[in-house]
């Protein structure tokens, strides 16, 4: 049994590994400005929605306002999230990439910041119409809780987003960041750009102890079913994105956005929050290993009481 559940995960692993192989990557580099047409912005809250339009395909520009100078790291941690969801494969999230500081570009309206370009999003978010996943909750404030699971029974896509959602320490998944699709079932991720603040990890391995004491705990066997899945998401990305890959990954887009020392945009509150961001992503990476054993003692523990 052993010999099999471990052949099953290196076959788990290699399609995934292989989704990612030949998914395509969204790079501003083959998209020139003079190219771009600006068909509309909108002012939001914290940010600038700009949609414009390269050979006949619409993308979307996300820049920062102006007095949200303390949110600018997210262009980062938005370009990166995207890449490691593109593992899961293409149209699992949204593609982004970073405009660089001092490159002008339509729908753009700070030259001297970054932005960042998106594809857009299939569907439709799920607030904003009417699903099956009406009131979900899949936010992992406080890491992953035994309530989440009556939603990710319904839909194996959920368990993956929640996976990587635990994985990349991004805490603000709500309806309004993830796109339905009713056409085919589908979703897609969007606006991961709260990523690296919090440890997740060490949350959901705090909430797992919790649930190994629970005298009532009672999983049903789509709940069982549900944490294996999830148990294998992240089993594939702690193999996929060691610490050295993925710090090479975020200073790739560190650098590509302009944040560097001796630039305009390197203030003291800015590296410290890149440096905030990188010693999480080492730490939550090790809480992420401590996760795994803790997840598979709840299934062995769910799969007894069923007995």
């Amino acid at each position: 049994m052993k010999m099999y559940k471990g052949f099953m995960h290196v076959i788990f692993c290699f399609m995934l590994l292989s989704c990612q192989i030949t998914c395509p990557r969204l790079t501003v580099l083959d998209i020139e400005p003079r190219s771009a047409e600006l068909l509309k912005t909108l002012v939001m809250r914290f940010c600038y929605i700009s949609f414009v339009r390269v050979n006949g395909k619409q993308y979307i520009i996300k820049q920062k306002k102006e007095d949200c100078f303390r949110k600018i790291v997210g262009v980062v941690r938005d370009a990166i999230t995207a890449h490691v969801a593109e593992s899961f494969g293409l149209g699992f999230a949204h593609q982004v990439d970073v405009i660089p500081a001092g490159k002008a570009f339509p729908g753009k309206p700070r030259t001297d910041w970054p932005a960042t370009i998106h594809t857009i999003a299939p569907g439709k978010m799920i607030k904003a119409q009417s699903t099956p996943y009406d009131g979900m909750k899949i936010k992992q404030a406080v890491g992953f809780t035994r309530s989440m699971l009556q939603w990710l029974v319904k839909d194996e896509a959920l368990v993956k987003m929640t996976a990587l959602d635990t994985f990349l320490c991004n805490h603000d998944r709500h309806r309004g960041n993830l796109f339905y699709n009713k056409k085919d079932g589908s979703f897609c991720a969007i606006d991961m750009d709260s990523a690296f603040k919090y440890n997740l990890c060490e949350l959901a391995c705090r909430n797992f102890r919790a649930m190994l004491q629970d005298q009532k705990l009672f999983l049903t066997r789509k709940e069982i079913k549900a944490l294996e899945l999830y148990k294998g998401y992240l089993e594939f990305l702690i193999a996929r994105y060691q610490p050295e890959e993925l710090l090479r990954l975020y200073d790739y887009f560190t650098e590509k956005a302009g944040f560097v020392e001796g630039a305009a945009l390197y203030t003291k509150k800015i590296a410290l929050e890149l440096a905030g961001n990188r010693e999480m992503i080492v730490k939550s990476y090790q809480d992420a290993q401590k996760l795994v054993p803790l997840v598979e003692k709840v299934i062995e523990k769910g799969k007894k009481e069923l007995k």
